[in-house]
């Protein structure tokens, strides 16, 4: 009977542990489906902190406590004011609404979220609320209070620093809770309003080179996963079936002293890059200062999310080769490929800026990864090395005679 005692508590405590790690494979597949937001890597917060940090406002759980975006917190609270008055819907009716989407919205999150449940349904509530309000006023400007400090006329810098920091990896809250806050609090009145990621649309609009194609029937995480999509291709075949070794590139001062040509590409997507002839057409990137910030977002997004499928990671290390030098950077802008003119202080620090935004590729040249699976980009890169290939030999000797004329002169 002792025996039999031992065998049966050693079956029960092997049917609990069976129970113990299904349950534990059953909250790991759960959170495995929805999981896309996530802390940018170490490596890359610590070299470039501050282009992932909020300026202004904070969105989400991961800079929910932060005292130093405090500032704008009260606004955010007048938002959500405005918002319960535009609803039929009554606060609490909104407080249960985001309390069923509790669940879903913290496995979206990689990291455990230290916020109890009515701090994170408040912080859902008030964030989400306010970026929905954000883009209705920004659609609808009579709509805005005249002491609004986010749409000042005094104070114009403000709303750039907004777009700036709703555009931030670490700075979310899923689109589905935004987009089913949307449909929640204003489904009577939908056919008055166009969708939300229309209004997301709009809001981000003056960037440029977003293309509003893309808009509908978008699936997306996030505003940071919209916005990349708004600047892919219209068809994206430039992803190879496997993945290739990016080709060594030399410099744009080197290519032109080799012959190639550099022209401002007429197209509105940044990657429509390609090399005709001695001609290579690069669209144009217009610069501001929240430009680094976005760019480092983005790439750090992809090397996350979409590491098989790298626009914008090949993108700036494909730029990261053309710019090493100030001359560099002054030969693009001469062919108004980059676009400083929202970048620039003064006219008189021009050399000053050549010399930051060399510095500011090179860094992205370094830090891109060497392998991919953009064949467009990969294929514009062998066309230039080839060219680069058979026409260096002749370029030597035509400097070297050059050098000797001017000796002997």
């Amino acid at each position: 009977m002792a025996g039999t005692g031992s065998t049966s508590a050693s079956d029960d405590h092997l049917n609990d542990l069976v129970i113990s790690i299904s349950d534990r494979l059953k909250q790991l597949s759960e959170t495995s489906i929805d999981c896309h937001l996530q802390k940018v890597p170490d490596k890359l917060y610590k070299i470039h902190r501050e282009a992932f940090l909020p300026k202004q406002v904070s969105i989400g759980p991961f800079y929910h406590y932060g005292k130093q975006w405090k500032v704008i917190e009260d606004h955010k609270w007048r938002y959500l004011q405005i918002f319960l008055g535009q609803t039929q819907k009554k606060l609490e009716e909104c407080v249960e609404f985001i309390k069923k989407l509790e669940k879903r919205t913290r496995r979206c999150y990689l990291t455990n979220i230290d916020l109890n449940s009515d701090e994170f349904i408040k912080m859902a509530l008030v964030d989400g609320a306010f970026i929905i309000e954000l883009f209705l006023l920004n659609r609808f400007p009579l709509m805005r209070a005249k002491n609004d400090v986010i749409f000042n006329e005094q104070k114009k810098w403000m709303i750039d620093y907004v777009r700036r920091d709703i555009s931030l990896m670490e700075n979310q809250l899923p689109f589905f809770v935004l987009e089913n806050l949307f449909n929640f609090a204003f489904g009577s009145q939908l056919g008055e309003f166009p969708s939300l990621l229309e209004l997301t649309y709009d809001f981000f609009s003056s960037r440029g080179n977003l293309r509003a194609e893309r808009i509908f029937g978008s699936n997306v995480m996030h505003l940071l996963d919209a916005l990349r999509l708004w600047y892919l291709p219209a068809t994206q075949e430039a992803q190879g079936a496997g993945w290739q070794k990016t080709e060594a590139i030399p410099r744009a001062s080197h290519l032109r002293a080799a012959g190639v040509k550099f022209k401002q590409g007429e197209s509105n997507c940044l990657f429509d890059i390609y090399f005709k002839g001695r001609v290579i057409y690069i669209p144009s990137l217009r610069l501001c200062p929240a430009t680094e910030s976005f760019l480092r977002n983005l790439t750090a997004f992809e090397q996350s999310h979409y590491n098989d499928d790298s626009y914008f990671i090949d993108y700036v290390a494909f730029l990261g080769n053309l710019i090493d030098t100030a001359a560099d950077a002054k030969l693009l802008i001469k062919k108004r490929i980059i676009d400083i003119e929202d970048w620039l202080g003064h006219d008189e620090t021009l050399a000053k800026d050549d010399e930051a935004l060399a510095n500011l590729f090179k860094s992205f040249g370094k830090e891109s990864g060497f392998w991919t699976r953009n064949s467009k980009f990969c294929s514009v890169r062998q066309k230039l090395k080839a060219y680069c290939s058979s026409h260096w030999h002749g370029l030597k000797v035509r400097m070297k005679c050059n050098s000797v004329s001017k000796r002997q002169l």
